[in-house]
């Protein structure tokens, strides 16, 4: 059997321009529970090409993409655990188990594809392939959204009123003359296929409910997922009082907001410092879902939004004044609500993890360079330059502000990072005392210190996209650059093992 293919394909997102035919795809491998199916015929659905604009960039397969959901068949190759089906047999199906969470990297658009048994049917006989393509996404769609709710009724323009009849509708409404909405009927069921959840509810009796297509767009999507996983804790303490949970309330958004679908997390001194109850008396009541620095993709935006759209990729910190009243849900959660002005596109060459290293700390340093009046040609000396903070002193400093000399502090082991980092002088705190050393900075940044005494500046971080906008530029040119731990990132479900991690005091940078 042949080992390429000719398929169409996408390297990155955007408008239909990026479609490409290739003739060098290679023949997916199957897994032991999947069928090879030499594609006949497949079919295009809205799905596609809001996916190909980067929709639901947020839990897409990576790139390149041969897209694609609806197919029709030939089985020619079946897995070991394949019962029900056969070389030769002629199928069709929906590829993907769900068409917005991970869907396959390679899809229909190519001469094979490979498909677990389960997403597969028989093909009708009286279908011909083309017919068969047809059907898959579409008409599985209306079945789940009945069979979730019960029953419907339609409407059309004008032009396919007759089409509706056809359909064997017993009453045909034309939108274009009639409001659904303000007719005296109500219905125990108002399937909703154009996305019109808030007009369709007023047709809805009382015992009645909404059907929203899942397939539409993700704040349609949304319509119907109304809770989501996340990481909470009812009590300040130790770790141990974290808790995953799978039932949280999706939050709702005001009007300067936008709701973004984490892809990213990252954890920060503070995150423990709150959990412990060092914050109490300004903070948010119980439960409380933690977490400040966020990259994702916004999936709805707010009436005032005017900056941010759905399909962006944001990073920021989702807590305005972390010390001062920071919000109850955060952003250890599968989505979160966050203020337009706290957030920044994301640096295009940096990934979600990278990206999420960045906001408390990255803005932490910068405002204390700002306050401390610092300039090019003056030298600065940082106290745990090794850290989250005191790594992008360093960075900045050097490459941003332009000093005449910069010094770090770091234990034995990492002052080879310092180095790296563009310091002129690495001193090992286990060998040296700094204050004992000959030579005299204009600033000293102290990246360690809980509490400090006058003439030293203490400050609480007031978080600002526009910092992150104005420091892109260095971001993506890779004059700074996000230190990330080794050990990271970790998974969503090992969360309790970076806290004990950063709790340790033994991580580099983020």
């Amino acid at each position: 059997m042949t080992k390429t293919m000719k398929a169409w394909k996408h390297d990155e997102y955007g408008g239909v321009d990026t479609l490409k035919l290739v003739t060098d795809a290679a023949v997916p491998e199957i897994t032991d529970d999947q069928v090879l199916v030499r594609v006949v015929a497949a079919a295009l659905n809205p799905v596609d090409f809001k996916r190909r604009l980067g929709y639901f960039k947020a839990t897409d397969s990576p790139l390149p993409i041969i897209p694609g959901y609806d197919v029709a068949g030939v089985v020619v190759k079946i897995g070991s655990q394949v019962k029900g089906l056969k070389e030769g047999d002629e199928v069709y199906g929906d590829v993907n188990e769900k068409a917005l969470e991970g869907p396959k990297q390679f899809g229909t658009l190519a001469e094979y594809i490979a498909v677990e048994e389960r997403l597969l049917a028989l093909k009708p006989k009286n279908l011909d392939f083309v017919q068969a393509a047809a059907l898959p996404l579409a008409i599985e769609t209306a079945y789940e959204g009945l069979e979730r709710a019960g029953f419907c009724e339609a409407t059309s323009s004008t032009g396919k009123l007759e089409l509706l009849k056809s359909l064997g509708v017993d009453l045909a409404i034309d939108y274009t003359k009639e409001n659904f909405e303000e007719l005296p009927d109500k219905y125990d069921v108002v399937y909703d296929a154009v996305g019109q959840v808030e007009k369709a509810v007023k047709v809805v009796n009382g015992s009645g409910c909404v059907v929203s297509i899942t397939a539409a767009i993700p704040s349609q999507v949304l319509k119907l997922k109304i809770t989501m996983k996340a990481w909470k804790y009812d009590e300040y303490g130790s770790v141990d009082v974290m808790k995953f949970v799978t039932d949280v309330a999706v939050p709702e958004i005001n009007d300067d907001q936008v709701l973004v679908k984490v892809v990213a997390a990252a954890l920060n001194p503070i995150d423990f410092k709150r959990r412990h109850g060092f914050l109490k008396a300004s903070d948010s009541p119980f439960p409380i879902v933690p977490g400040f620095d966020i990259a994702g993709v916004v999936v709805k935006v707010g009436s005032q939004v005017k900056g941010l759209k759905e399909g962006d990729e944001v990073y920021g910190d989702v807590n305005a004044t972390g010390a001062s009243g920071p919000k109850q849900f955060g952003t250890l959660a599968e989505y979160t609500a966050v203020e337009e002005r706290l957030l920044a596109l994301k640096p295009k060459n940096l990934d979600f993890v990278q990206a999420a290293a960045l906001p408390l700390a990255i803005e932490t340093a910068y405002e204390g360079l700002e306050r401390a009046g610092f300039c090019e040609g003056k030298s600065i000396l940082v106290l745990n330059g090794a850290g989250g903070v005191g790594s992008f002193v360093i960075q900045l400093a050097k490459h941003v502000y332009g000093a005449s000399k910069v010094a770090a502090t770091s234990s034995t082991g990492k002052i080879e990072l310092l180095k790296s980092l563009g310091v002129d002088v690495a001193i090992d705190y286990t060998k040296d005392n700094f204050e004992d050393l000959p030579d005299k900075y204009d600033v000293v940044y102290d990246a360690i210190a809980d509490s400090v005494q006058p003439p030293h500046i203490s400050f609480f971080l007031t978080s600002d996209g526009s910092i992150l906008t104005k420091l892109s530029p260095y971001l993506e040119s890779g004059k700074v650059k996000p230190l990330l731990d080794p050990k990271t990132p970790f998974p969503f479900d090992k969360v309790i093992e970076a806290y004990t991690y950063l709790e340790s005091h033994r991580a580099t940078g983020k």
